[in-house]
């Protein structure tokens, strides 16, 4: 386990329990919410430097930042590595050149799609397939938490690893280590883990 990440998400407060519809459309009694991750900044920057780390090891010409989300992630990836960045949009857009790639993307450059969590992957693959019709190779994903419902399996069909920095299943096990969950809870969110 990635202590040092799974302190950062505690620290940052993005765990929130109750009853939630993800975008895969299931109910989870658990929500994830990175997008609050930029609003602190000492948890935000440990976070991107070990995106960094991995994101290093895979040689890439380009970050793609997965709308909305993964914008920021990769915006500051960009900026600490010196990767160039662009973003895929989730739906082509409806007026100009009607893209859903926005920034500079040439032919056959490899391409890393970042985004803050997965679920089953389902949004990924819309990713990077708008990628892959733009040019682009896409043969990793880089993510913040897996949750641990498909996503990887999902992916590899695609040709895509799926890389993340810490599993839903870890980050728990550091609360309830830490009594920032109580026992029952974390037993609760477990069994809705292993549903399939």
């Amino acid at each position: 386990m990635n202590e040092k990440i799974a302190k950062a998400l505690a620290d940052a407060n993005v765990v929130k329990f109750g009853k939630f519809e993800l975008a895969s459309g299931k109910i989870s009694p658990i929500y994830i919410d990175l997008r609050i991750l930029p609003s602190y900044p000492e948890p935000m920057a440990i976070v991107t430097e070990e995106l960094c780390k991995l994101i290093k090891k895979l040689q890439v010409d380009i970050v793609a930042g997965a709308e909305t989300a993964g914008i920021p992630l990769a915006a500051a990836i960009s900026i600490k590595s010196k990767i160039p960045m662009i973003y895929v949009r989730k739906r082509p857009k409806s007026y100009g050149r009607m893209e859903m790639v926005e920034g500079v993307l040439k032919k056959d450059q490899k391409v890393v799609l970042i985004d803050d969590m997965a679920t089953n992957g389902y949004s990924k693959v819309k990713f990077i397939s708008g990628i892959r019709h733009s040019g682009g190779i896409v043969n990793d994903t880089v993510i913040v938490l897996d949750r641990g419902q498909g996503a990887s399996e999902n992916l590899a069909k695609e040709n895509v690893k799926l890389h993340s920095l810490i599993t839903l299943k870890e980050l728990l096990e550091y609360m309830k280590k830490n009594n920032l969950i109580e026992e029952e809870k974390h037993k609760e969110i477990l069994d809705y883990l292993e549903e399939k």
